[in-house]
C-alpha cells in the first residue's frame, strides 16, 4: 500500500469567542488530529480581512455568521463552513454549517465530512506524516477468541498514543458489546456507499464513523446484515480500507474477520500489511492452521500471502501445550493467557481491561507490531 506525503488541510477559524477557540485549538494541540491541519485563528473582524488579502491557500474558513461577509477575499475553492450557536441553524440550505456546541472530535468529523464532499478528491492530498498499517486479525478457527484480541490489540495500540480505526467485517458481529457511542445513528450505510462507488466515500467515512472514549478507538457502529456482508466483494473491501487509509487519520486500522473463507476476508488478508492468527491450545487449531497452509496457492491465489505477513498468538494459554508445534509447521509469537472470567463477561471494561491479558499484548505489540514501524514518523 503506497502512501503519498502531500499537503494538510489549512483551516482559518474565525469567532468573536475567544475562550472557545482556546478550547479548540487546545483540543487539536493535543489530540492526534494536529498532524492532519494548519490552522489559524481570529476574533477581529480587521485582522481577519488583512489576513485575507495576503491571498494564502485556505481549504476550510469555519466561521461565525457574526463575522461571515460575502465580500470577503476568499478564493471559490475554498469550502466555507458556519460556525452556529443554534442546532437547528445548521439546516440553512444556502450555506453549510456546524453546530458548535458539540463534542469537539465530533466537530471536526462534521468539518471534515463537509470538507470531503465538496472536495471529492481531498483525500489525496492531505499531509501524511506517518504509514498507516492495516492489521488484519484472523484465523479459520472459530471459537480462538478473534474478536476479543482484536479489540483488545484496538485499545492497547491507541495507549501506545496511536490513533487507531477498528472495522469489523465478520458476517454477525458483536461490535456494540465492545465499543459504543454517544452519537446514536448507525453506520451502516457505509457499505451502500462503498458498493455505490461513490466519490463522497471520504465525507461518509467521517460523518458515519463513531468514537468509543473508553479504548479512544474509532470504529463503525453497524447493525447486523449478513446479506451486506454476503454483497461484499474484493473490490468493496479494498475500496473501504483504502478510504479510511486515506483520511489520513489513523496509525492502524485494525481489520476483525470471521472463520469463513469468503471473498471479504481473503480481499482484507491480501491488503493488509501484517496478519494476526490466534489459535487455540487444541489439536484441532492445529490441524485447521496446518491444512490452509498446505491449501494457501489454491485458497489465495499465490503462495506465502499470509505466511510473509504472519503473526501466530496462542491464545488461552494455559501454561502447558497440546502437541508440538513443529510437528504442524507452526511457529507461535506470543502467547495469551486464558481468562475464566470471560466465559461470563458482563461488560466491555471487563474484557478491555483484563491487566494480565493486556500486559502480554502490550508485549506482543512492542516486539511484533510497533517495532515494524521505525523510522517512520507517527503523530505525537
Amino acid at each position: 500500500m503506497v502512501v503519498n506525503e502531500l499537503k494538510k488541510i489549512r483551516i482559518v477559524v474565525a469567532d468573536h469567542n475567544s475562550s472557545y477557540m482556546e478550547s479548540l485549538s487546545a483540543f487539536l494541540r493535543i489530540s492526534e488530529e494536529a498532524s492532519r491541519f494548519i490552522v489559524t485563528y481570529f476574533s477581529e473582524q480587521g485582522k481577519l480581512e488583512s489576513y485575507l488579502k495576503r491571498g494564502d491557500i485556505i481549504d476550510i474558513m469555519l466561521i461565525s455568521p457574526e463575522l461571515y461577509d460575502p465580500m470577503l477575499n476568499l478564493a471559490p475553492e475554498t469550502c466555507i463552513i458556519l460556525l452556529e450557536d443554534d442546532q437547528l441553524s445548521t439546516r440553512r440550505e444556502s450555506m453549510e454549517a456546524v453546530f458548535r456546541y458539540q463534542r469537539l472530535n465530533q466537530l471536526i468529523s462534521s468539518i471534515l465530512a463537509i470538507y470531503y464532499e465538496r472536495n471529492q478528491s481531498a483525500g489525496k492530498l492531505l499531509a501524511r506524516s506517518k504509514k498507516t498499517k492495516v492489521i488484519t486479525v484472523y484465523s479459520p478457527i472459530g471459537g480462538c477468541g478473534k474478536t476479543a484480541i482484536a479489540t483488545n490489540l484496538s485499545k492497547q495500540l491507541a495507549l501506545n498514543h496511536a490513533k487507531v480505526f477498528y472495522l469489523n467485517l465478520e458476517l454477525l458481529n458483536t461490535t456494540r458489546l465492545y465499543f459504543t457511542s454517544a452519537e446514536d445513528n448507525p453506520s451502516l450505510q457505509i457499505f451502500y456507499y462503498v458498493k455505490a462507488e461513490s466519490p463522497q466515500l471520504l465525507s461518509k467515512i467521517e460523518a458515519l464513523k463513531k468514537y468509543d472514549a473508553y479504548s479512544m478507538v474509532d470504529y463503525f457502529d453497524i447493525e447486523i446484515s449478513a446479506d451486506e456482508l454476503l454483497e461484499f466483494n474484493e473490490a468493496d473491501v479494498k475500496r473501504l480500507i483504502n478510504g479510511i487509509v486515506e483520511t489520513g487519520a489513523y496509525d492502524y486500522i485494525v481489520v476483525d474477520l470471521d472463520s469463513s473463507l469468503h471473498e471479504r476476508n481473503i480481499a482484507a488478508i491480501k491488503e493488509c500489511d501484517q496478519i494476526i492468527w490466534p489459535i487455540a491450545n487444541d489439536v484441532q487449531s492445529l490441524l485447521k492452521t496446518k491444512s490452509f497452509f498446505e491449501e494457501e496457492l489454491k485458497l489465495m491465489g499465490k503462495e506465502n500471502i499470509v505466511k510473509d505477513k504472519l503473526t501466530v498468538l496462542l491464545n488461552k494459554y494455559t501454561g502447558s501445550m497440546v502437541g508440538t508445534m513443529g510437528e504442524y509447521g507452526i511457529s507461535v509469537d506470543g502467547y495469551l493467557p486464558f481468562i475464566e472470567n470471560w466465559i461470563n463477561m458482563q461488560s466491555s471494561s471487563e474484557i478491555l481491561g483484563n491487566e494480565q491479558f493486556n500486559q502480554e499484548l502490550q508485549s506482543i505489540i512492542h516486539d511484533k507490531i510497533i517495532v515494524e514501524l521505525e523510522g517512520v514518523s507517527t503523530i505525537g
